[in-house]
């Protein structure tokens, strides 16, 4: 029995027990070709759901790694820091309309009001920009520190949630989809967010995040990673349109108020963030239809409107985005920054307390060894 009403075309339908698509009649044997796109997200959907985060940390680089693709991967994001930024946040959007992700963020209680979210998503950029910063290849560096940290929390919360009554989470599947959030939209929204850059910078921001993902606890077989750039592109176009883009016009029940959340929680760090406006933003990018219905308030409509122009115009228009691509870039690096090391703005939102800083050996209330 469907979990949503089949289309009249029977183009697919979602069977209760998994999330996987099955394609329409005509495309049957393109989708049973274990090397197509098709088959590709298939497996990973149906197959992954049933296979936890990988326990084994690997310590040595695989030998499919590639130093200077990996680097001009590291290039790549810091050129497009301001756009990749949003592209991110978009991402982690579109991740909370996962309900085995969901069930996880609520069951840990930490990014529930705006104050731990800020916490939490700030630590999830810290850890993002240690790894586009800092030598992977060094045992003992921040990077390798940080890989090491991030694999042992999902280890944590997997096992934290078969306690719970959950059942299994944090699974290959919940890893591939969060990895699309980092990734996908870099590759699929390139023109619409005007992010800067060749195929070449392309394969190698692929590259960066297989070996992320390969680090933090995706198998091989599983990496979205993986494959031409073509392939991998291909594999995120399915993803996003038969599994995000409905899960985003049909969310689960505790999504808007995680949203409402993390929208607040970032704030410091964006502070001209507006709910109304970076979801109708968000339904852009991701090619849902405009529901008609004008934004609610004149601010969400700003808002909108200056999303919109920062990236029609301004980044996109030559000679503008020769002085707004490193400004904007700059400037959400110093905001980063500030709020790492100097959090004022969070502290005028959510009090004194937000000065304790949280050990780094610990950036997340679940530490590594909780079981």
């Amino acid at each position: 029995m469907c979990r949503r009403k089949c289309r009249k075309s029977d183009e697919f339908y979602i069977p209760d027990e998994t999330d996987l698509r099955l394609f329409p009649a005509a495309t049957q044997e393109k989708a049973n070709d274990p090397r197509s796109p098709e088959q590709r997200v298939t497996a990973l959907l149906r197959d992954g759901q049933n296979v936890s985060v990988d326990k084994k940390r690997p310590r040595d680089l695989p030998e499919w790694f590639d130093e200077k693709l990996f680097a001009r991967g590291k290039e790549y994001f810091h050129s497009n820091f301001y756009a990749v930024f949003v592209a991110n946040l978009i991402g982690l959007i579109l991740v909370l309309t996962i309900p085995t992700i969901l069930d996880v963020l609520i069951l840990t209680n930490k990014s529930s009001e705006p104050y731990t979210a800020f916490r939490r998503y700030l630590d999830t950029i810290r850890h993002m920009l240690r790894w586009y910063k800092y030598d992977l290849k060094k045992v003992d560096s921040k990077c390798q520190k940080s890989v090491t940290i991030v694999h042992g929390l999902h280890c944590a919360a997997s096992r934290i949630s078969d306690k719970s009554g959950l059942g299994l989470r944090v699974t290959q599947k919940d890893m591939v989809l969060t990895q699309f959030g980092f990734m996908g939209l870099i590759l699929l929204k390139k023109k619409e967010l005007a992010i800067e850059g060749t195929d070449e910078d392309e394969m190698a921001i692929v590259h960066f995040w297989r070996t992320i993902g390969y680090f933090i606890g995706i198998q091989d077989k599983y990496n979205l990673c993986q494959g031409t750039l073509e392939e991998v592109r291909s594999t995120c176009d399915i993803i996003l349109k038969d599994v995000y883009v409905p899960a985003l016009m049909d969310p689960p029940a505790e999504f808007h108020r995680m949203v409402v959340t993390l929208i607040e929680g970032i704030k410091p760090i964006s502070p001209m963030l507006d709910v109304d406006a970076f979801m109708t933003f968000t339904r852009r990018i991701c090619g849902l239809p405009d529901t008609g219905t004008p934004l609610a308030n004149t601010y969400s409509r700003w808002m909108y409107n200056i999303q919109a122009y920062t990236h029609d115009v301004l980044l996109t228009r030559r000679w503008l985005a020769f002085v707004f691509r490193p400004l904007l870039n700059y400037n959400m690096m110093f905001s980063v920054w500030l709020n790492v090391k100097f959090p004022f703005g969070a502290a005028c939102k959510f009090g004194m307390k937000t000065f304790s800083r949280v050990p780094d050996h610990a950036p997340h209330p679940i530490r590594p060894d909780d079981g």
